[in-house]
């Protein structure tokens, strides 16, 4: 059996030499060797040190200028925040004032289309007698302009129960357009709606027009007025 050879054995020193180095360095690079202070680095710090980190990495140039527009920015903030604030508030204040005021003419306008109108009718009082009072009325209105036309038939009639013993309050309409058969065979009718009252025992009428409830009782600039009295007893 042939004896074992040192694979070396045929190698020179230098050849050997060379080798042992090779494998040396592979070995300090497997066992993290430090690296050199040029190359070293240091962890980044949180989101919230990050400031203070960049901070003091400035120079002292840059430091300054920095703080220069730091106290700037605060200079302007405190200049201008009271009057952005102060114009804020009266802009408000003159919406809510324009928004009070609108309310109001709004109101007025009410007050002035339901004021009672007023006469006396002849007695035995009837209710072909106050529509035709109330009839005159719209007819007055729609040439003025208060109330858009045209002017179609108007009817009165008692209401049950009646409110006022002393006096006969009526419901009229004074009807705009009509149409048969419009909704299951049943008659549509556009008009304005009034409220009349009459004393029985002097004839003394009084009608009030009523005005409806907006279809969104949530409205910004929804009013509303109570008929008089006169009117509704």
């Amino acid at each position: 059996m042939p004896s074992e050879r040192d694979p070396w054995s045929s190698g020179g020193e230098a050849t050997r030499r060379e080798v042992r180095e090779i494998f040396a360095r592979h070995a300090d690079h497997a066992t993290g060797s430090v690296a050199p202070a040029a190359e070293r680095r240091l962890a980044v710090p949180g989101v919230l040190r990050l400031p203070g980190r960049l901070w003091r990495l400035m120079p002292t140039w840059g430091r300054i200028a920095t703080g220069a527009l730091l106290a700037a920015l605060a200079i302007a903030v405190a200049i201008l925040l009271p009057p952005a604030l102060e114009n804020a508030a009266e802009n408000r204040e003159n919406q809510r004032r324009a928004a009070a005021a609108n309310r109001e003419e709004i109101r007025q306008n009410l007050i002035e289309n339901q004021r009672p109108r007023r006469a006396v009718l002849e007695r035995p009082v009837t209710p072909a007698a106050l529509a035709a009072l109330v009839r005159e009325d719209v007819r007055r209105r729609v040439a003025s302009g208060d109330l858009d036309g045209p002017v179609g038939p108007t009817a009165c009639r008692p209401v049950r129960p009646q409110p006022d013993p002393v006096a006969i309050v009526f419901t009229c309409l004074a009807e705009r357009w009509s149409q048969e058969g419009a909704y299951l065979d049943r008659k549509l009718v556009s008009g304005y709606r009034f409220k009349g009252r009459v004393v029985r025992a002097t004839g003394a009428a009084a009608w009030c027009k009523e005005n409806p409830r907006p279809l969104h009782g949530d409205q910004e600039e929804f009013v509303t007025v109570p008929l008089s009295r006169a009117c509704t007893g």
